[in-house]
């Protein structure tokens, strides 16, 4: 399965170039949520999506406040992606099952607009920070 979706996006061009696949049910949190890539079957067709450049919150987090940290950016984003969104430059994360992406909106990018709601950090790949104190 994950194999004919490594082929499907293989395909994709190596530029910039952005699509407009529809949101897959609710953001999973503020960094992550699911689309479905049209032309493939059911079963593929659900891809996950892991926003590029920033770290947020987890909704499964290690203290209450990363919890309650992860519901607000979860909704900035939900609420963010209910304008219009593109995925931009999609590829394979270092986690199997998803992808990274710029995910755009009128030339504004959803990674720095969480960091600049203070809702995520910067983030390239790395170790990431805990968000307890």
């Amino acid at each position: 399965m994950k194999l004919a979706i490594t082929l499907c996006l293989l395909a994709l061009p190596a530029s910039a170039e952005c699509y407009q696949w529809p949101l897959s049910g609710t953001p999973y949190d503020g960094d992550t949520f699911a689309v479905t890539v049209p032309g493939l079957p059911d079963e593929l067709a659900r891809v996950s999506v892991r926003v590029r450049g920033v770290d947020a919150p987890e909704i499964r987090g290690k203290c209450d406040q990363e919890i309650a940290a992860a519901k607000r950016a979860q909704e900035f984003t939900a609420g963010w992606i209910s304008r219009g969104y593109e995925i931009c430059s999609p590829e394979w994360g270092k986690y199997g099952g998803r992808v990274v992406a710029d995910v755009m909106q009128n030339n504004r990018n959803l990674s720095q607009d969480l960091i600049d709601a203070e809702l995520g950090r910067e983030y390239d790949g790395g170790k990431r920070e805990g968000w307890c104190d």
